[in-house]
């Protein structure tokens, strides 16, 4: 936190009650097991959890008060403090806005259907060649995780990047409204939970929600390459606006000179009459488009194109994010955190770069609802049309896949038993990308490699 907050303050703000003495503290946690002496233990409540079964136990290892529902002090404890609410999880939000509004630097929201966390990454890798940062720690980029990036804002921190994700209409509206970003952005629109949505419509329309919550002098960060780019400009209004792009040199960030190889990419990045070489250790045509995001982000708060490219060479890439590992003859590409028809075609199109004996292992992609079929066999017909020598299927639509792609493809009952194959003695040098949505657990396969191989 920023400055110390005390209950007597917060009694008010949060439409609470406050019972025993005040209490000030920095440090709030919804986490008991991880409570720290002078701690607030908020009990948040969920579908399958109830926080408040376990402030005996964020007591006895001295938090200094909780934030509740509802609580009876048992025998012994009639001297603890605490807040009751109507709504932990609305006192989370309400907390965290708070110490957002003492923050003084830059912060950047963003969003998007594919590619957050890596440009979330970016972003953050650059901030810190310019002043201290904090940014969304994984994905957390939900109604709890967002708060939670917000509190961890302190006096020291000059920028701030945060990720928001969305399940369904509204949500970007209530995330961004408490971070209040000075600059906005929406990565891309694509098919990624359709099934949730209903639409393509209604995905542009709910990622386009951050850009509501600019203020007057905010920035919108816009992809000039995403079909949806003229409705997002139009939703910003009057206020300014930041292009980037891939592909078109009418945007107002973009690049030249792309070469993609098969660890990491080159390219000259453009800004008015400026330009600078990049050299970004993260594979994949994808990528540059994430770290022209980054950049554009950046150059709405003033870095300069020498740090932003020092920052972009600084980029590792995330866990189950395209990691690169090295296993005996095996070298995994696991990307194997999430997946949906574009990520699917970018990570292809990663492996078909490399060198040596090419698998592909594919997994479902969830929450495509109606358009499950017609996106795997889209999918299928890409790999196929590729020179990758080998690729593996498992999930509900293996089958259908594998008879689109030919003898190439292979359809395996369990992980145990795709895992088996690709550690058997077969062609040197062996080269497996793994993806498949988040659902589909694909990394136990990279768990069971690692296993065997060594």
């Amino acid at each position: 936190m920023i400055n110390a907050m005390c209950f007597s303050s917060l009694e008010q703000k949060l439409s609470g009650t406050l019972h025993g003495d005040d209490v000030s503290f920095e440090n709030l946690s919804i986490d008991s097991r991880r409570v720290s002496e002078g701690d607030v233990y908020l009990a948040l409540k969920g579908e399958n959890f109830d926080g408040h079964d376990f402030i005996d136990s964020a007591l006895e290892k001295g938090c200094t008060g909780v934030v509740v529902e509802h609580y009876a002090a048992n025998t012994g404890g009639a001297d603890i403090s605490y807040l009751t609410v109507n709504d932990t999880k609305q006192a989370l939000a309400d907390i965290a806005s708070l110490n957002r509004d003492e923050f003084c630097g830059k912060l950047v929201g963003l969003t998007g259907s594919a590619g957050k966390t890596s440009t979330k990454n970016m972003l953050a890798s650059i901030f810190s060649q310019f002043g201290e940062t904090t940014a969304t720690k994984g994905n957390f980029n939900n109604e709890i995780g967002v708060p939670l990036t917000l509190l961890d804002i302190e006096k020291q921190h000059q920028y701030a990047v945060v990720e928001m994700g969305a399940r369904k209409h509204g949500d970007i509206t209530y995330l961004s409204n408490m971070a209040k970003p000075d600059v906005a952005m929406v990565l891309n629109a694509g098919s990624a939970h359709i099934e949730i949505f209903g639409s393509y419509e209604a995905i542009v329309e709910t990622k386009g929600e951050i850009y509501d919550s600019l203020a007057a002098n905010g920035i919108g960060v816009i992809n000039f390459d995403d079909p949806a780019y003229l409705t997002w400009l139009k939703r910003l209004g009057d206020r300014r606006s930041l292009s980037f792009s891939s592909e078109s040199e009418n945007s107002d960030v973009y690049a030249t000179q792309i070469n993609c190889g098969s660890e990491g990419s080159t390219f000259t990045l453009h800004y008015l009459q400026e330009s600078h070489h990049v050299m970004l250790p993260v594979p994949g045509l994808h990528q540059i488009q994430n770290a022209l995001a980054a950049a554009t982000c950046a150059i709405a708060v003033g870095c300069s194109l020498p740090g932003i490219a020092q920052g972009l060479q600084k980029v590792a890439s995330s866990e189950g994010r395209m990691d690169m590992t090295k296993c005996g003859d095996i070298t995994i590409l696991d990307d194997s955190y999430n997946a949906n028809p574009v990520s699917m075609k970018a990570a292809l199109d990663v492996l078909a770069m490399q060198a040596g004996y090419r698998v592909a292992v594919l997994g479902e992609m969830a929450e495509l609802g109606a358009y499950a079929s017609d996106a795997h066999l889209d999918v299928a017909e890409y790999v196929g049309n590729s020179e990758i020598e080998e690729v593996c299927l498992i999930g509900p639509f293996a089958q259908m896949m594998k008879d689109c792609i030919g003898r190439r493809a292979s359809v395996f009952e369990t992980k145990a038993l795709l895992a088996a194959h690709l550690v058997a003695e077969g062609p040197a040098e062996k080269v497996v990308m793994i993806k498949g949505s988040r659902s589909t657990a694909l990394d136990e396969i990279v768990d069971l490699i690692k296993g065997r191989a060594h």
